[in-house]
């Protein structure tokens, strides 16, 4: 007896697939076709029938045998390849940033030292300062 296709309207972002399958194709095989469609990775892909996760766990399960029949609405969440690397890249500056102030927090201050003589050097507050002229100007 040849299995009948069975229609599956999965949700992902907004976006409605409609997928076409044999009832008695594996859950594998629905991740592979949603891979095609969105390009998240099957290893990504997490997909919600009636509240439960489908596809964990159920290694040569069929469709029907999950309990899905033509016209059910499922449910895909994940994210694809170049989103994640995006987010590592982000998280890898975030880190990076986070070590060097670490870094810079551990080592000692350097002292400041005047590189002013004595005789520049101001010995009253900037209030009270007056500007004085050298007698070789005048």
């Amino acid at each position: 007896m040849m299995a009948s296709n069975i229609s599956l309207q999965v949700s992902f972002r907004g976006v409605t697939h409609e997928i076409s399958l044999p009832s008695d194709a594996p859950i594998p095989s629905l991740h592979a076709a949603l891979e095609k469609l969105t390009l998240v990775p099957s290893s990504l892909q997490k997909l919600l029938f009636r509240g439960k996760k489908i596809g964990s766990g159920q290694e040569g399960v069929t469709l029907a045998q999950a309990g899905l029949r033509d016209g059910v609405k499922v449910q895909m969440l994940g994210s694809t390849v170049q989103e994640l690397d995006v987010l590592n890249a982000t998280e890898s500056e975030y880190r990076r940033k986070e070590r060097i102030l670490r870094e810079r927090a551990l080592k000692p201050q350097a002292k400041v030292r005047s590189v002013l003589s004595d005789s520049v050097r101001p010995t009253r507050s900037l209030r009270s300062c007056a500007l004085q002229i050298h007698p070789a100007y005048l």
